[in-house]
Order: structure tokens, then C-alpha cells, then sequence
């Protein structure tokens, strides 16, 4: 197993046409009693569009527990410089008063449907 570390870039199991979607880490943050959170930005990330078409997109910042970035990459590709809006986004996300919120479900590409599968499980039922 690859030790996790900042700017690495990962590949992961991206939607068909998006194979060159990447996730790069940005930080990795641990507190006493919680799993460690990956923090990282999703680059050429596909996102659906109203019409239904999709188009590429930036996620600067996507706060994932340790597991759930574990079950989303595939394989190390190398280093990579963060895109510009991670160091906000975490430092938003730090300073946010409701907690320090993290995806607990992989990241197969689509945000809405990361949302959409952590909501399931967080009432325990499985997102289609």
C-alpha cells in the first residue's frame, strides 16, 4: 500500500469518455478519535449539465474519510500542483460553525451522485 501524501495524484474508477478525470490531495487531516480526511480536488470531473449533457469540470475541494478515498483511487500517476479554490475550500471548510463534514462513499466522478449515495447512507439505505 502506497502511504498517502499531499499532491499526489490518483486516478480512480472515472465514468466512461472522463478516464483522464484525476484526484489530487491537498491535505490529509487527523483528530483524535476520527478516521483521517483526505482532502483533495477533482480535476476534469464530470458534471451533467440541465440539457443532459455532461461537460468537465473542476471540484477544488472534496473532503472524503481515509476508506472512502481508499475505494475511490486506483492507481498512484504521480505529483500534481492543487488547482486554484483548495486552499479556500479548506480553509472554509475548517472554519465552517455546523463541523467538519466528509464524504464517507467513494467518488466514482459525479458529485451529485457522491452526494446523493452518502445521503442514502446516512439514513441506511443504498442510492441507486
Amino acid at each position: 500500500m502506497v502511504e498517502l501524501a499531499t499532491r499526489q495524484c490518483w486516478t480512480y474508477r472515472a465514468p466512461q469518455g472522463f478516464e483522464n478525470s484525476r484526484l489530487i490531495i491537498g491535505a490529509l487531516v487527523t483528530f483524535d478519535g476520527w478516521e483521517r480526511v483526505v482532502c483533495c480536488s477533482a480535476i476534469d470531473a464530470p458534471r451533467r449539465l440541465a440539457s443532459g449533457e455532461t461537460d468537465r469540470v473542476v471540484i477544488p475541494f472534496l473532503p472524503m474519510s481515509e476508506n472512502a478515498f481508499l475505494q475511490s483511487a486506483a492507481a498512484l500517476e504521480g505529483t500534481a500542483d492543487l488547482p486554484e479554490g483548495f486552499s479556500r475550500g479548506l480553509d472554509d471548510w475548517q472554519a465552517d460553525a455546523r463541523g467538519l463534514t466528509v464524504f464517507t462513499v467513494p467518488f466514482e466522478g459525479y458529485l451529485d451522485r457522491m452526494i446523493a449515495r452518502q445521503m442514502a447512507a446516512i439514513v441506511g439505505e443504498s442510492a441507486a
